[in-house]
């Protein structure tokens, strides 16, 4: 356990020191400004926030996890394996007295810490805004669904990584493996809306789970399929994506 802690801590270190991850908290500074923005400027107008000023940061929520959230998550994996391997610099961490299972996972989890950092920033910076322009709309009840949505939303992001992690280990590009996720999430995404039937099962429509947490009604049997198809992608793609690792030479 130890060795594992050891190799989360590093990969935790050296993924929050890179300049991409920089790039990712201005980028997402940006959009929750340009969404606020939006959402001041033409509520009145065009219903966006539904009426309600307190809807900010699940309207911040919706736009974030549908756009950017998943290129960032597809980045940090790629640097993580992908990058690594291309750069050499796996090497060092293959040599340490650690096995590849460990190494694995510890990866994995340094990019769900990655995935809570980004989702945290995002909430918190999306309450402060609604706090800030709409106190008397501010509830326990209110910061209690926000932050249901937001811890919701980190299950199925997390198995959008894994899933990305199995590719992440068979191309040996970092470009091409970003290309064939954007061109699967795009895929996936036309599917869900076309054929409605299908869409419960495609991960990338998991990433709207946290509407279920926060509806009036919670239908729990909906929770429970999608909790089984998310452990299924993991489990599934985790086993996959171990074995490529496993037995990928540097």
């Amino acid at each position: 356990m130890e060795s594992y802690k050891a190799v989360l801590e590093n990969e935790i270190f050296r993924m929050f020191k890179k300049k991409k991850v920089v790039v990712v908290v201005v980028l997402a500074l940006g959009l929750i400004g340009v969404v606020l923005l939006l959402s001041v400027v033409i509520r009145g107008g065009f219903g966006i926030l539904g009426g309600t000023g307190s809807s900010l940061p699940i309207t911040v929520l919706s736009v974030f996890t549908n756009t950017i959230l998943p290129l960032f998550v597809a980045l940090a994996v790629i640097d993580t394996f992908t990058g690594e391997f291309a750069n050499d610099t796996m090497k060092i961490t293959i040599t340490k007295p650690v096995t590849r299972f460990k190494i694995y996972l510890a990866k994995l989890s340094a990019v769900g810490v990655f995935i809570l950092a980004n989702l945290a920033l995002v909430m918190v910076l999306s309450m402060i805004a609604t706090v800030a322009l709409y106190p008397r709309l501010v509830s326990f009840g209110w910061a209690g669904n926000v932050f249901l949505s937001y811890l919701a939303t980190f299950f199925p992001v997390l198995t959008l990584a894994v899933v990305v992690s199995y590719f992440a280990n068979v191309l040996k590009s970092s470009t091409g493996v970003f290309f064939l996720t954007v061109l699967l999430f795009v895929v996936f995404r036309a599917l869900g809306v076309v054929f409605s039937s299908i869409s419960d099962v495609l991960v990338t429509s998991l990433l709207d789970w946290y509407k279920l947490w926060i509806s009036t009604r919670i239908p729990v049997w909906t929770l429970l399929r999608s909790l089984v198809v998310m452990a299924s992608y993991v489990l599934i793609f985790f086993a996959l994506g171990y074995r490529r690792f496993d037995r990928r030479a540097l």
